[in-house]
């Protein structure tokens, strides 16, 4: 009998992590292709703007700044359709290896101790879009009432890497941990590095308090779900 000798998958990952990443990669793509013609809806779409979000708040364009978001909607869908914009090939292929690799242990994770795959996948996309939502937050709340624009995936991937390091311990995941509170001290002195370094390193401004306020979105929902997920199965 001939033993079957299958070729190993070229992303070693979950295949909805690896969809979600594929996804991502596929927005920058189109953004491209489609050049100018669409670059205003994907700038409505994923860019955080302080100045039209704090304009809107205030019921007030804020003096210099861009007009303020007209609803309720368009204020709050960058918050996390920032994800799917990028500025270039670097930074989206940056954050989706990032995904892949920290988004692995964390799927499997929530793989042990949900129910079923549907909520395997909602709890993990779940789980980014909080943590990009909350980088985005702590960027409008680090620029109040203007300063530059935020775009990226960097926020969902900073939750990602809070959840991933709270499992190098093993289950449960604790947040007062202490070596998660040694880890998550190198990681927010390493943004603070990247604050200084970034634009001589990569030629641009580095959102790093986007990076914190999802790496700490992350880290609270994971231990949520964590908890949870794991008691609703314990008593299914």
């Amino acid at each position: 009998m001939r033993q079957s000798r299958r070729a190993p998958p070229i992303i070693n990952a979950p295949p909805f992590v690896t969809a979600l990443a594929l996804a991502i990669v596929a927005m920058h793509g189109l953004r491209l292709i489609t050049g100018s013609a669409l670059d205003p809806l994907f700038v409505d779409v994923g860019a955080v703007f302080p100045d039209r979000f704090w304009g809107w708040i205030g019921g007030s364009p804020i003096a210099g700044g861009y007009a303020p978001y007209g609803n309720t909607l368009d204020a709050l869908i960058p918050l996390a359709g920032t994800a799917l914009v990028h500025g270039s090939w670097s930074h989206v292929l940056m954050n989706t290896v990032m995904l892949i690799a920290v988004g692995k242990p964390v799927y499997a994770v929530i793989e042990r101790i949900a129910r079923s795959r549907l909520s395997i996948n909602l709890a993990f996309l779940g789980l980014f879009v909080v943590s990009v939502v909350g980088g985005s937050v702590a960027h409008l709340l680090a620029h109040y009432p203007d300063g530059p624009p935020a775009i990226g995936a960097s926020g969902g991937v900073s939750g990602l890497i809070a959840g991933a390091l709270m499992i190098q311990n093993g289950l449960p995941v604790r947040l007062l941990d202490r070596n998660f509170l040694t880890t998550s001290a190198v990681f927010f002195v390493g943004n603070l590095i990247l604050a200084f370094l970034g634009p001589s390193l990569f030629g641009s401004a580095i959102a790093w308090q986007a990076h914190i306020g999802g790496y700490i979105a992350g880290a609270l929902l994971f231990r949520y779900l964590a908890r949870n997920l794991g008691r609703a199965q314990f008593h299914a």
